[in-house]
């Protein structure tokens, strides 16, 4: 039989071996509370059915004809639309360049030097407004206003000469027949003969001649004689 003493000590041992295990069990337990665990995952993997051979042969089979002919049969027609505008922009456009034609000049100077009195066709303008005082029999006078005369002229050089003269109290219109021709030096001589004007008191307009020569192609200027003497005048085309 064992002393006592070394029973003691195989009972401490025992004791301090059954402590350690004790201790060891709460620190795993305290460790598995405070340490969180990772999540178990499962991954389930699941196959699509692939698209059968005959839906794919049907997709492939649609007929895109008739889609393409419709969109060609829009572009057509939208080709004639813009066809027919571009036909009428172009008639718009020709009418308003043959409005743009600059008109002949009014003097050319080839058909004067040739004396071609077509030249002298339609209406012209002599002179221009002149005031001047007008003096009556029985002593009396007054400012007056004596218009541009006025000629209009066929392709043959006759034509008739009007003039206007506007004063206070009173309103005379003078007409005359005028005759124009050429000379051989390129010279236009014109006449008309005396004649009473319409108005009153009687006035009457003398017998005038016009000798004139080109300026430009827009201008001539003339002399105009009569028994009261002698006025230079612009010749020129009435607007």
């Amino acid at each position: 039989m064992p002393p006592i003493a070394d029973l003691g000590r195989w009972w401490a041992a025992l004791l301090f071996g059954l402590m350690l295990v004790l201790l060891l069990l709460i620190a795993s337990w305290l460790l598995r509370a405070v340490v969180p665990v990772a999540p178990a995952v499962s991954l389930t993997a699941s196959e699509t059915p692939a698209p059968s051979a005959a839906a794919g042969r049907a997709d492939r089979l649609v007929d895109p004809m008739p889609a393409l002919r419709g969109s060609l049969n829009d572009a057509r027609a939208e080709e004639r639309k813009l066809q027919a505008e571009l036909a009428a922009r172009q008639e718009d456009l020709r009418k308003q360049m043959q409005h743009c034609k600059p008109a002949p000049p009014p003097l050319p100077a080839e058909r004067w030097s040739k004396g071609d009195l077509g030249t002298l066709k339609g209406c012209w303008v002599l002179g221009r407004d002149v005031p001047m005082v007008r003096s009556w029999g029985d002593g009396r006078s007054e400012q007056v206003i004596v218009k541009a005369g006025r000629i209009c002229f066929d392709d043959q050089g006759s034509g008739l000469h009007e003039q206007i003269t506007v004063g206070p109290t009173a309103r005379w219109d003078c007409k005359a027949p005028m005759t124009a021709k050429f000379w051989s030096n390129g010279t236009l001589v014109a006449s008309q003969p005396d004649v009473l004007c319409e108005g009153a008191p009687p006035l009457r307009w003398t017998a005038t001649r016009l000798t004139c020569r080109r300026v430009n192609d827009d201008t001539a200027l003339c002399q105009a004689v009569d028994k009261t003497g002698r006025t230079q005048v612009e010749f020129r085309r009435a607007p």
